[in-house]
């Protein structure tokens, strides 16, 4: 630095001699502090800290006298307070003996110079005004100016007669009070009045003006301060105490996420409460007046010359006047008065001279606001065609003024084109502003660049079709969390706080515009991503946004953000199917509505119009989702119309509601003719205009257009068209729902209306007081058993119990709070076990009806319900491998391969001809009002069965041709909008649009409808993984350095295989087929999948898939809602029953009596509703037979030309002689199953004999050649995919998953795609050694080639945590005990009791643990919520052995979450929990029990399924035990 140092010395001295020459050389002042600017800071960043103030001191002595003006000196003395910033920070010591205290004035002006001249005050002054641009905050060396303002009234304050500096001097001693928290001191506040009372300069006294304009706007704002600050002071308080109020609530209620509890019932928050009581004008009077003072005095032409002239002469007085008008208009801004904040703004830009740094802040806040009101504005308010560097100081820092504002002047660009729908220009913008250094550096202006930067671009690809597809996967997704992140980013960095979700803890807010317009761009960024999960379906992302929202407005007093966070508020709890909660929040926005008082004319206010028509929409939703339809059609059509024809929807949001009022209109006149048929297609229907069509931009376009799209396809087509029963190949069957046995009295779908009123009419009616009848069928309330006595209890289940009250211990419940327990209870029978006399008691007037099949009443291998412990499992060739490749032989085959081929077989159709007094079956043609089908096909049935007597007929009715052709080019648009809609679905319009091509296609082409059903399941699991993969992603890469959340453990390879898997595209048929399916699943694996119809009632749709190049099988299901709301009903009775009984009877009288009415419930699902032939979809299809394809083909194929026949009639052949036990139970199925002719043919071929006898030979094969008896042998694993509703039913506990041929193992998964991620995770991570160790032991149990897909855990790898709420002693002692009689089980294991482990230990847990036991209340989110398991990466096997901690909250149609969905999205292989709230002593020892087969080497799902029978109460604890994730077993 020694040569360029002197070289600067050279200039330094040349630039001194030209300003001694001419002191108004203004060039050289520049050059000069430039220079020295550079060497100071080169000083302050090397650390040269007495260099720097030496150096300082020298050059300040040499020009003190050479500067003409004070505001020459402001650069020097900038870095001068940097300095003592620095100082402060890195030496202390130095700072203490050399600068604290000391001012510009005392260190660097020599001694020699008067200290008490107009200088000398200038300077004190100029110091106290420059820690703003020094980027020193208020709060920060406070003491440093409290000296200067000392100084400055013990020199100058004088007798008080100069009232511009005595004003000046008490406004600064105010604001040093308020920055330490200090109430104002009401003498100090009455003096200043009195000085600015006095201040009155003369029109020729251009500085008293001046300074007058900036007094007085400085004491509004200060003014505006105290009473802001006891307001948001207060409002911390409040925000305090109802967090820990929730935060308690939730603990004692196990939510499964605290922050999800927190606005549940904001209606009870007090916080809420007081800012109700505010009214606007109360709140935002002062800077009203403020503003109206200004507009006097200085918005006059003459006055804004006046100001421009000497703002280089008065450079302090006027950059403190515009930082304070700047102030009132970003409050304005965010407070939402656009008017006002657009006048300051345009205000603003008129005075500001194009080199200000402040000015391109203010434009861009401006355009922004002109964007969002769609005002069109002049040119000199617009952004410039380019930013030239010349106009800027050069900087040495990396990123300097220039490319600040140049990254805002590019922003503001897009935006504005955006605006327009100009997309290239945006793109092209977007792009360069990519490039600039800003976007990649460190710097705290970088948050706000890149978070716009990814706002828009997500913006453009929501808009744009064509930049959609352009954009690289993920990038939807990723744009739009990386947008977020950034702006929270931003906001923390304005605010200096660690969270943002910790801003409503402190004590006041600094009123500065960059905060102001951080909180401006967070709170819109807020909105913007509600309605866009509202968009998508991922309410529960809605919920924490909306919490935040409300946290944030209520701190702020934002009245009228608050307002619409209400708003949106009462929409989630609309969409999320509560109604109650929706109906308070409606109330609650009504009250806060009417205290928007500032402006109540909706013509005068944007903000004020749009809320209220956002109440209007909401109600809409409400009655929309209470099928309220007439209501909507007349107010859409008598006022709503009308109303929107004339408007000119300015405000940008006004659009996007307007459009959803559009797509809820045209959403009810489909509603209205699917329910009335015909007799309403002809009902006039309003044509309402096409916003989206128009110039402006408006939110979500992409989406609204799909909808549009949709909807014209479909809203004028004949209700019949989804219902025509020759698509289907299989029509469906109502089960006789008179025969249901649990909760009997409650009221079908069918004859809800009718009871209801009946229910009104006769209130005191003992069936609506039974407790077996819900108050309300839609939202049923838990039993109320508590005016019942015990006797009462017992008479219920019509069996005596007997009770010994001599002997007590402790009572077995819920974790144990309630203190006894009576000895000798009776172990209850299970559903399963068909000679239980308990069972037959309960269930005689059903059977007495319905013959149970002998296929389900006498299994080859009756389980073991005997309730003694069971011997550990036995396992032949256990050792199975990872990674089949089946694949291969059967591509080898070329005739399977042929007929696999077959594109478009002929189609021909059957009949279906049923008994009279047999259960229904219903053609495809369903009466949405439940009335009489259009026609009912009867034949003969044989006891339980639906005989069907199928006729394949080849020749196709012309009628049916006819109207299949016709809805083909229907079909193929529809198909068409899915795929693009694909890239970025929203969940209900892509469910809509699915359902509506399977309901159009019919089962002809399975693989069709199996790709739909995969694509669209789970897609709220998705978008929320997808989010979770990319914060971590950016956690990982973000070159800001953005620190990961503590005990947190993310893998990169986690995040590749789930994002690859998970993204959004198109599914194709060839991809599902070759690699989801035939690649990825090993050869005996099979997968269900069910899905539940939304867009007709009371169906599921059952596709069974697996391997080998198998066509999928489909079936259709009656399965009514009703008996999801009765399960639902159940199992919250029980819940509300396990707590606070003392009397030992009672207690278990009631779990007796649950236990019965769960035995029923499962029964009827048994017995009712999957009886011969739907039991055969559940059952996975076996692989045996798959050897004798060839032979079988041979005898099929020429008896029916249809692939999807000949598919049909495999499948049957499979199921029924691979599980039923005797040729007669056989012949018997097939001979109901299947057509006349193809039965006869196969008869006579003696087909069924030879598999027959192939199946007992490869069996008894297998049996002779293991140890093992054949009751051991081992289960079949079958792949479960629920929709949403369905995850609720203990499915495996039907009767033919555990009491035909082979056992069943059921693992639960939400989505095909998550599986393969899944898979890619696991198998890709285990070598290559272990591969061929895995290849090498398949599974011998069926046939030598079949191989079966565990993922093996090291059973000694594992961790426990056991009551980490220190308030389970009985759980405790067993655990103890465990291990004291154990030790080898466990022994290697680390854990913790009666405490929640360290965030140290939690992260290697999930870094190098196999095995999680917990064992306490609930799942554990209490101690470690679903978010922060989410943030980590593991391939654990978590054992959650608490209440209810498998259970899933469901969120509307669209979403489910709870612990299993986050271990999931983070990794975990394997997931075990209770669907429902379970007792201690049961879940304890089935604890015990499956950690010693898992040892045994037994895997986990085996062990479950032998551990329930071990349970007391088999229903109520041993059906709660479910799995989620891959099959386990140890190494």
């Amino acid at each position: 630095m020694s040569s360029s140092s002197s070289a600067y010395k050279t200039a330094i001295k040349q630039l001194i001699t030209r300003i001694q020459i001419n002191s108004n050389d203004t060039n050289s002042i520049n050059q000069l502090n430039t220079i020295i600017e550079q060497f100071l800071q080169s000083y302050r960043l090397n650390g040269l800290l007495n260099e720097c103030l030496q150096f300082l001191i020298q050059i300040v002595k040499q020009i003190v006298d050479l500067y003409p003006t004070i505001n020459d000196f402001r650069p020097l003395i900038i870095q001068w307070l940097k300095f003592k910033r620095d100082v402060e920070k890195k030496n202390k010591e130095f700072f203490e003996s050399k600068l604290k205290l000391r001012s510009f004035l005392d260190v660097a002006i020599p001694a020699s110079f008067n200290r008490t001249c107009s200088k000398a005050k200038d300077f004190l002054l100029c110091e106290l005004y420059e820690y703003r641009n020094a980027n020193i905050k208020s709060t920060q060396m406070i003491d440093e100016r409290r000296t200067l303002v000392r100084s400055l009234n013990e020199h100058f304050f004088g007798d008080g007669t100069n009232h511009f500096l005595c004003a000046r001097i008490l406004l600064e001693q105010i604001k040093l009070d308020l920055a330490c928290g200090n109430t104002l001191d009401i003498d100090e506040s009455n003096n200043l009045v009195n000085h600015l009372r006095k201040c009155s300069p003369t029109v020729d006294d251009i500085h008293g003006i001046v300074q007058r304009l900036w007094l007085y706007t400085e004491y509004y704002l200060i003014k505006f301060q105290v009473y802001y600050s006891k307001l948001t002071n207060d409002m911390s308080k409040k925000i305090k105490q109802d967090y820990e109020e929730q935060k308690r609530q939730a603990a004692e209620n196990n939510a499964i996420n605290q922050l999800e509890t927190f606005h549940a019932e904001s209606m009870t928050m007090e916080a809420h409460k007081m800012l109700g009581k505010f009214s606007e004008k109360s709140i935002m009077s002062t800077l009203f007046k403020s503003w109206d003072i200004i507009k006097s005095k200085s918005t006059s032409s003459c006055t804004i010359e006046i100001l421009k002239r000497v703002s280089t002469i008065y450079p302090n007085e006027i950059d403190m006047f515009y930082s304070n008008v700047h102030t009132i208009g970003a409050l304005l801004d965010l407070f939402q008065y656009c008017s006002e904040a657009m006048e300051i703004y345009r205000y603003l830009l008129d005075l500001l001279p194009s080199n200000h740094s402040s000015r391109m802040t203010i434009l861009t806040a401006c355009n922004q606001l002109a964007n969002k009101c769609s005002i069109n504005l002049e040119d000199r308010y617009k952004p410039l065609v380019t930013v030239s560097s010349r106009d800027y100081p050069k900087s040495s820092t990396q990123i300097s003024a220039f490319d600040v504002d140049e990254a805002l002047n590019l922003i503001t660009t897009a935006e504005n084109a955006l605006h327009i729908k100009n997309f290239s220009v945006c793109k092209k913008t977007l792009e360069t502003l990519e490039k600039r250094p800003i976007v990649s550096c460190s710097y705290a202006d970088s948050f706000f660049v890149r978070s716009h930067l990814y706002n828009l671009q997500s913006k453009l690809v929501l808009n744009d079709d064509e930049q959609l597809k352009d954009f690289n996967r993920n990038d939807f997704l990723a744009l739009i969390e990386e947008s977020r992140s950034y702006c929270a980013q931003d906001l923390r960095t304005s605010l200096d706080i660690v969270d943002v979700n910790r801003l409503p803890e402190l004590t006041q807010v600094q009123l500065t515009p960059i905060v102001l317009h951080a909180l401006q761009t967070y709170l819109s960024q807020v909105a913007y991503l509600i309605l866009l999960n509202f968009e998508i379906g991922l309410y529960r992302n809605a919920k924490n946004y909306l919490l935040v929202g409300l946290e944030i407005s209520v701190y702020l007093h934002a009245k009228r953000w608050f307002t619409f966070f209400l708003a949106l508020n009462a929409q989630f709890f609309i969409l999320s199917h509560q109604p109650d909660c929706a109906r308070r929040k409606l109330d609650q926005f009504s009250h806060h509505l009417s205290t928007l008082d500032v402006c109540i004319d909706r013509q005068q206010d944007l903000f004020i119009d749009f809320i209220h028509s956002w109440r209007e929409y909401v109600k809409l939703e409400y009655d929309y989702h209470t099928h309220s339809y007439d209501q909507i059609r007349h107010i859409c059509e008598t006022k709503l119309f009308y109303e929107y024809k004339q408007h000119d929807l300015s405000f940008h949001w006004h659009r996007l509601l307007y459009h959803r009022l559009h797509i809820l209109y045209r959403l009810t006149c489909f509603q209205q003719l699917r329910r009335n048929g015909k007799s309403f297609e002809n009902k006039k229907r309003l044509i309402w205009n096409n916003a989206s069509t128009s110039d402006k931009y408006t939110e979500f376009a992409f989406w609204t257009d799909s909808w549009l799209s949709f909807l014209t396809l479909i809203e004028d087509q004949s209700p019949e068209i989804l219902d025509k029963s020759s698509l289907w190949l299989h029509p469906i069957i109502v089960p006789e729902e008179s025969n249901l046995t649990c909760l009997p009295e409650w009221a079908t779908m069918n004859h809800k209306k009718e009871q209801h009123q009946q229910q009104q009419q006769q209130p005191t009616d003992s069936k609506w007081n039974n407790i077996l009848s819900p108050p309300q069928v839609n939202t049923g309330q838990p039993f109320d058993l508590n005016s019942m006595t015990t006797e009462e209890i017992l008479s219920l289940t019509n069996e005596p119990i007997s009770f010994k009250t001599k002997t007590k211990r402790l009572l077995e419940t819920p974790r144990g709070k309630t203190p006894f327990q009576l000895d000798n209870q009776k172990v209850l029978s299970t559903p399963n076990k068909s000679s239980s006399s308990t069972a037959s008691t309960l269930m005689s007037t059903f059977r007495n009806k319905m013959q149970i099949d002998s296929s389900l009443s006498s299994p080859i291998c009756t389980p073991n319900r005997t309730g003694k412990k069971l011997p550990p499992l036995s396992l032949a060739n256990s050792n199975t491998s990872s990674r089949p490749r089946r694949a291969a032989a059967i591509k080898a085959d070329e005739r399977i391969q042929k007929i696999r081929n077959e594109d478009h077989p002929e189609e021909s159709f059957h009949r279906l001809t049923t008994s009279r007094n047999s259960p229904r079956t219903l053609p495809s043609r369903l009466d949405e009002n439940n009335q009489e089908p259009i026609e009912l096909l009867i034949d003969q049935i044989d006891a339980l069965h639906i005989e069907r007597k199928l006729q394949f007929d080849d020749d196709e009715d012309d009628e049916t041709t006819t109207s299949t052709k016709s809805n083909d080019k229907l079909l193929q648009q529809c198909i068409r909008l899915h795929d693009r809609l694909a890239y970025a679905p929203t969940a209900k319009l892509i469910r809509y649009l699915a359902e509506y091509i399977i309901l159009l296609s019919g089962d002809q082409d399975p693989w069709l409808i199996a790709s739909l059903i995969v694509e669209m399941q789970a897609i709220g699991f998705r978008y929320n993984a997808l989010c979770i993969y990319q914060r971590k992603k950016r956690h990982n890469s973000d070159r800001s350095g953005t620190p990961l959340p503590a005990g947190a453990n993310v893998s990169q390879e986690h995040l590749s295989h789930y994002i690859d898997a998970l993204h959004f595209r198109p599914l194709t048929i060839s991809y599902l087929k070759d690699i989801l399916i035939n690649d990825l699943l090993p050869a005996k694996q099979v997968c269900v999948c069910l899905h539940s119809f939304t867009l007709i009632q009371d169906q599921i749709l059952a596709v069974q898939i697996r391997g080998n190049y198998y066509a999928p099988v489909i079936r259709r299901v009656m399965f009514p809602r009703l008996l999801i709301k009765k399960f639902h009903f159940l199992i919250e009775s029980n819940t509300h029953t396990l707590h606070g009984i003392i009397d030992p009877n009672r207690y278990w009288a009631i779990r007796r009596y649950f236990e019965h009415l769960f035995e029923r419930l499962i029964e009827d699902l048994n017995q009712v509703y999957l009886v011969s032939p739907i039991r055969w979809w559940w059952l996975p299809e076996t692989t045996i037979f798959d050897g004798k394809k060839a032979m079988i083909d041979d005898l099929i194929t020429p008896l029916t030309s249809s692939s999807q026949q000949r598919r049909f009639v495999e499948f049957f052949l499979h199921q029924t002689i691979f599980y039923l036990s005797s040729l007669d139970e056989i012949r018997q199925e097939l001979s109901i199953n299947l057509p006349s002719s193809i039965y006869s043919q196969i008869i006579s071929s003696r087909l069924i004999e030879r598999l027959f006898e192939f199946k007992q030979r490869t069996y008894t094969m297998n049996s002779s050649s293991s140890s093992s008896p054949s009751n051991s042998r081992p289960s079949q694993n079958l792949l479960l995919f629920l929709d949403n509703h369905l995850h609720i039913f203990p499915w495996e506990q039907l009767h033919c998953m555990t009491s035909l041929f082979r056992r069943i193992v059921v693992y639960r998964l939400p989505s095909v795609l998550l599986l393969d991620g899944m898979h890619k995770y696991y198998y890709h991570a285990s070598s290559e050694s272990e591969q061929q160790t895995n290849v090498g032991n398949n599974d011998m149990t069926l046939i030598p080639v079949e191989k079966t897909f565990y993922h093996r855990i090291d059973v000694d790898k594992g961790f426990y945590i056991v009551d980490p709420g220190n308030d389970l002693p009985r759980t405790k002692e067993r655990f103890r005990k465990f291990q004291n009689e154990k030790p080898d089980l466990i022994e290697k294991w680390n854990g913790v009791i009666e405490r929640f482990p360290t965030n140290d230990a939690i992260k290697d847990i999930f870094k190098s643990k196999d095995v999680l036991l917990y064992m306490g209340h609930g799942s554990g989110s209490q101690f470690y919520p679903v978010d922060d398991v989410q943030k980590n990466s593991s391939r654990l096997c978590v054992l959650l052995m608490g209440c209810s901690s498998a259970r899933l909250q469901s969120l509307g149609d669209f979403e489910v979450f709870g612990m299993p969905f986050a271990y999931l999205t983070c990794g975990a292989a394997t997931i075990l929990g209770c669907l429902w709230d379970v007792t201690d002593r049961d879940i304890d020892g089935l604890t015990f029990f499956l950690l010693e087969q898992l040892k045994a080497g037994a895997s986990l799902g085996e062990a479950l399924r032998h551990g329930r029978d071990l349970c007391k109460l088999k229903c109520l604890n041993g059906a709660a035990p479910v799995i989620y994730g891959l099959p386990v077993r140890a190494r």
